[in-house]
């Protein structure tokens, strides 16, 4: 077990390092930088700036030096711990990375709640009554819903709670975990993912259903219930749990519109700001957190998968 930890470890690394190097080389090769989109933002304010003294900011930021150098310098400030500093205002990016990440973890905590007790019992409802009306209204409608576009749903959300039910105002702003509109962000974000837990459960179930330990139990005189949660649940939650260590992904991409769209100050709202300013060192530090957590996420998946069968073993 420790060797395998060690040997991860060492994978995650190099797999950060390529990941950074990639993110910091495309914005090295966009056609507009920091200084283009500081120029248009003082323009509106009646601050005009010539040439001699937009290539003046240019060096001051380090923005007219080579790509390995620039890359060569941020990483070692990378190593000492420092992230860098916004472009626009100057300010360090770790502290913002530091506020956001609260809100972001409080909706992951609600999206994976609904993946526990909403996704997984749907699934095994579905496997349980296959092929008949209930299966198919289960699977049609999260495919339905699967197919919205988080950017389509977040607006259509808003029209029917806001203007046509009125049962809320515009949820604008971070109002805490008993806030209706948390458990409208989760819901809305939580629907593309809750529809491969739901998948990846039913599949696993039925597989799980037709081995003869489950036919045995049967024979015993266990009752449904027992035996779909002792005998068939654990043995087919490996690919679900697999899916759950995936949908670190899905989630940051889901809230880079949801948190626009509902003013949250999270890590897609961060993420948003740095793309629009096109603040680059924004860009990299919220990519390699976000990044790093999703590999430290998957290794724990992994290291769950013995606790769920037995028979899987990291030597």
């Amino acid at each position: 077990m420790t060797r395998y930890i060690s040997m991860r470890l060492l994978v995650i690394i190099p797999t950060l390092f390529a990941t950074l190097m990639i993110v910091f080389l495309l914005g090295y090769l966009g056609p507009i930088d920091p200084v283009t989109i500081l120029r248009s933002q003082w323009a509106a304010q009646g601050i005009y700036l010539n040439q001699e003294e937009l290539a003046d900011l240019r060096h001051q930021y380090g923005l007219d030096r080579p790509f390995w150098d620039q890359f060569g310098t941020y990483m070692g400030n990378l190593m000492q711990g420092k992230f860098g500093y916004s472009f626009a205002d100057a300010a360090p990016i770790w502290p913002r990375i530091e506020r956001a990440l609260p809100v972001s973890g409080q909706l992951a905590l609600g999206v994976l709640f609904i993946m526990f007790f909403i996704g997984i019992p749907l699934g095994m409802i579905a496997a349980r009554f296959h092929n008949t009306w209930l299966d198919y209204s289960i699977v049609s409608t999260t495919l339905f819903f699967w197919s919205i576009p988080t950017y389509v749903l977040v607006p259509v959300v808003l029209i029917i709670a806001v203007l046509w039910l009125d049962v809320m105002n515009v949820p604008r702003g971070w109002k805490g975990m008993g806030h209706p509109s948390y458990y409208i962000a989760c819901a809305i974000i939580s629907t593309r993912s809750l529809v491969n837990v739901i998948r990846q459960t039913r599949g696993g179930i039925l597989e799980v259903m037709q081995n003869d330990y489950v036919r045995t139990a049967r024979a015993k005189g266990l009752t449904e219930v027992k035996v779909m949660v002792r005998h068939v649940a654990r043995n087919a939650l490996i690919p679900v749990v697999t899916s759950l260590g995936l949908l670190v992904d899905d989630f940051m991409w889901g809230a880079v519109f949801l948190e626009l769209a509902f003013n949250l100050p999270g890590l897609g709202r961060l993420f948003q700001q740095g793309l629009a300013g096109r603040d680059f060192n924004m860009i990299n530090g919220v990519v390699l957190f976000t990044a790093g957590l999703t590999m430290a996420i998957n290794l724990i998946v992994d290291l769950i998968y013995p606790l769920l069968d037995p028979r899987v073993a990291y030597d």
